[in-house]
């Protein structure tokens, strides 16, 4: 007596197990996720020159430059008188004081190139909480002309 012994073969499962690979994926967001935020605050911005500026006159009122020298190290040009070693503090009355003397004050934020670009935000912030609406940058002109 013969016996059929035939192998009974299963189907092959061809669909794709997408539980594996949204596994996957979420650990690549998260860590894209968690290592995106160190990359950009790491970013060292050096600005360039300026070649189209506008060059600010003004006669009658004199702006006001707040100088940017280092971390939390701010001077204060007032009609061509400067004020040294200011704390934000003192920025901040100084503005206040004189933007209730002459609201069309005009004020400029000047900062060297090592200073980091953090320290300008914060110069900007400052005169924003003393309730100035407008500052200007100060820029060197560049030394180079351009050729079309």
């Amino acid at each position: 007596m013969k016996i059929n012994r035939r192998r009974v073969r299963r189907e092959i499962n061809v669909d794709i197990n997408l539980v594996p690979l949204l596994d996957v994926l979420l650990v690549l967001v998260l860590v894209l996720m968690a290592t995106v935020p160190m990359i950009t605050q790491s970013v060292e911005v050096n600005l360039p020159e300026a070649t189209n500026s506008k060059t600010m006159t003004s006669d009658d009122i004199p702006p006001v430059i707040v100088e940017v020298n280092g971390v939390n190290q701010y001077n204060l040009v007032i009609a061509h008188t400067r004020k040294k070693q200011q704390s934000a503090k003192q920025v901040i009355l100084e503005v206040q004081t004189l933007i209730t003397t002459n609201p069309k004050t005009i004020f400029l934020i000047g900062g060297a190139k090592e200073v980091p670009y953090d320290e300008i935000i914060k110069a900007l912030n400052l005169l924003h909480q003393a309730g100035v609406k407008s500052v200007g940058l100060m820029t060197q002109p560049s030394m180079t002309t351009v050729s079309s």
